[in-house]
C-alpha cells in the first residue's frame, strides 16, 4: 500500500514549507486553509495541515470544521486519509 507513503511525503512536503501565522478571523482561515490544499500536490493528512500553520489558543480544534466546510462548498476533498483542494 502506498497510503504511509504518501502521506510522509505530504506532511515532509507541508514541514518543508515555514509555518505560517494561523488567521484571527474565520474568513481567513478558510482562505488560508484552502490555499494550501489547493497547492499541495497530494492530500494532505490533518498533522500536516496542522504543522503548516502555527498559532496560540485551541485553534485546531476548529481546523476539522474548515475542512468539512470547504468540502461541503466544493473547495476541499477528503480522500486517501488526507485532504485536497
Amino acid at each position: 500500500s502506498q497510503a504511509p507513503q504518501a502521506d510522509t511525503a505530504a506532511a515532509a512536503a507541508a514541514s518543508a514549507v515555514a509555518a505560517q501565522p494561523w488567521p484571527s478571523a474565520l474568513p481567513e482561515q478558510m482562505r488560508a486553509v484552502a490555499q494550501l490544499l489547493s497547492a499541495s500536490s497530494a492530500p494532505l493528512p490533518l498533522p500536516a495541515i496542522e504543522a503548516s500553520f502555527k498559532g496560540k489558543g485551541p485553534w485546531k480544534k476548529g481546523l476539522p470544521r474548515i475542512l468539512d466546510t470547504l468540502e461541503a462548498l466544493g473547495r476541499a476533498r477528503h480522500e486517501d486519509g488526507g485532504w485536497r483542494g
